[in-house]
């Protein structure tokens, strides 16, 4: 009787299965096509997007050949993954390799730009990363949609005066207790976007995503405390000296996107906000979901949808209702 570790082989064994580390073909080289430097360009721009993101920026790319391109990168080193194992939507990111190739190409500016005072950490506060990435992307899609122009942070970086032009100032000070010199309190939002609409006008705004965070907390009001909370950002946002902010990026106006993992949240949080300030245009609100216990899908309507005020009836940044 024949083994596999016969030396002769004949006809009778050659259809016999193989071991599996012979039966894995050697990885060839990979060619890249223009299509895949499409789709690296595209996670660069967010730092990380799930499948279906880069599916609906990619509108003209087959469902399956895309599917094929993410692999091929993903077995060959250029991207990474995370999986999300109840559902076929996976995040992906760069890895160094993929970083690499796109040196020395004319890239399209970050929305996800982490310097002038940005910083997020996607490996602790995944959850949190993922609503302001997945709130960029649908933005960006629907503004897109609308033939209006989504302005990226790296963009407005570039026509800032300040080395940290994000860290927005605001009007209240302290003295540092190493320095002993007297500095403002500052706040740093999640990320920050502009809208340049077809009329020419541009409207900016920070974003803050707020994950299941309580509503209100006893140190709301010690601007010293390292507490988070819907409250206590409210207060510090109130309390920005928009001029320096306005000054320090060379922009005219700025307003603040709240966004929570639900709308009843999002709903109580401006219910809460009302004890901060009773009316107010500086705020709006919007719920993105988490992908955590759902499948989120696209909502690249976000850009269209109402956005609530408090105090005030809803406002879309479509530019439709919106005083930019």
């Amino acid at each position: 009787m024949q083994t596999f570790d016969e030396t002769a082989s004949s006809t009778k064994n050659r259809g016999m299965r193989k071991p599996r580390f012979k039966r894995v073909p050697p990885k060839t080289a990979l060619t890249m096509a223009p299509t895949m430097y499409e789709v690296l360009e595209l996670i660069y721009q967010f730092k990380a997007l799930r499948s279906h993101h880069i599916a609906m920026h990619l509108p003209h790319r087959h469902a399956r050949g895309l599917s094929h391109s993410l692999r091929l990168m993903y077995d060959h080193g250029l991207i990474d993954k995370r999986f999300c194992g109840l559902y076929e939507r996976d995040t992906y990111f760069l890895r160094e390799i993929g970083r690499d190739l796109l040196v020395g190409r004319d890239l399209p500016p970050r929305f996800l730009f982490l310097s002038g005072g940005l910083d997020i950490n996607m490996s602790q506060e995944w959850a949190h990363s993922m609503m302001t990435i997945d709130l960029l992307s649908n933005l960006k899609a629907g503004a897109d949609a609308a033939g209006d122009r989504l302005i990226s942070a790296e963009e407005m970086y570039q026509n800032a005066i300040v080395a940290d032009p994000f860290i927005l100032p605001r009007k209240s000070e302290y003295t540092d207790r190493k320095s002993r010199k007297v500095v403002s309190y500052t706040v740093v939002p999640d990320a920050v976007v502009g809208i340049e609409y077809k009329d020419g006008r541009k409207a900016y705004f920070s974003v803050e995503a707020e994950h299941n965070k309580a509503n209100s907390r006893f140190d709301d009001y010690d601007p010293t405390s390292k507490q988070s909370s819907t409250n206590k950002k409210l207060i510090a946002y109130r309390d920005v000296d928009w001029r320096q902010v306005y000054r320090n990026l060379g922009i005219g106006n700025m307003r603040v996107l709240v966004v929570a993992p639900t709308p009843a949240q999002i709903d109580n949080k401006f219910k809460t906000a009302r004890h901060v300030v009773p009316e107010s245009h500086l705020f709006l609100g919007q719920a993105v979901p988490v992908v955590q216990e759902t499948d989120v899908p696209t909502l690249p309507t976000l850009y269209a949808d109402p956005w609530l005020r408090v105090g005030l009836t809803p406002e879309h940044i479509n530019a439709s209702t919106l005083r930019a």
